[in-house]
């Protein structure tokens, strides 16, 4: 069975520990990221001042040992049993873009598959390898990462990398705001 770490990077929300929670139920390794805040002892935190969840992950997966890596947001959640299966089944791919559920408009990406802005969300995990050989997150103009989930996914495909989509639901995204699919 292949190993996998999960970044989550925090601004300190209520929600982190539910998040962290999700995480360890799927992963060998999980690395808190604080981001210009602080956030409770029990949690191996990794303390960052970049103001944005981008540079965070990048911070976070430094410190990622893992054969692959997977991130979430500190108000989402990981559904661990698909998340992790998906993983299994494809051991030889470079990233498996996960289904991630949204509270207004479902699952993303949408039926029909495409890659464009809106139709991917940072419900993905990318062999570790992989990510530290195409940069990590690549910010757009200064400290801004607007739509950096979707530039990973379209860097790994324009550079030949193997990307394949798992259909079933294994991300929430603030799932508070919307019951499980």
């Amino acid at each position: 069975m292949s190993t996998l770490g999960i970044v989550i990077p925090t601004i300190g929300r209520d929600s982190l520990e539910r998040a962290v929670r999700s995480a360890d139920q799927c992963a060998d390794q999980t690395v808190v990221v604080a981001d210009q805040c602080t956030v409770e002892a029990h949690y191996a935190a990794v303390q960052a001042d970049v103001g944005c969840a981008g540079f965070a992950r990048n911070v976070g997966a430094e410190h990622v040992w893992t054969e692959w890596l997977g991130f979430c947001d500190d108000d989402d959640q990981l559904l661990g049993g698909p998340y992790r299966h998906a993983i299994d089944l494809h051991p030889a791919v470079d990233m498996i873009v996960h289904t991630a559920w949204h509270p207004q408009l479902g699952p993303i990406p949408r039926p029909g598959w495409n890659l464009e802005h809106g139709n991917v969300t940072i419900a993905f995990t990318v062999k570790t390898k992989a990510f530290r050989e195409e940069g990590g997150f690549i910010a757009g103009p200064p400290r801004t990462f607007r739509g950096e989930d979707y530039e990973m996914v379209r860097r790994f495909i324009d550079n030949g990398r193997i990307v394949v989509l798992s259909p079933p639901v294994a991300y929430l995204i603030r799932p508070e705001e919307n019951p499980r699919p």
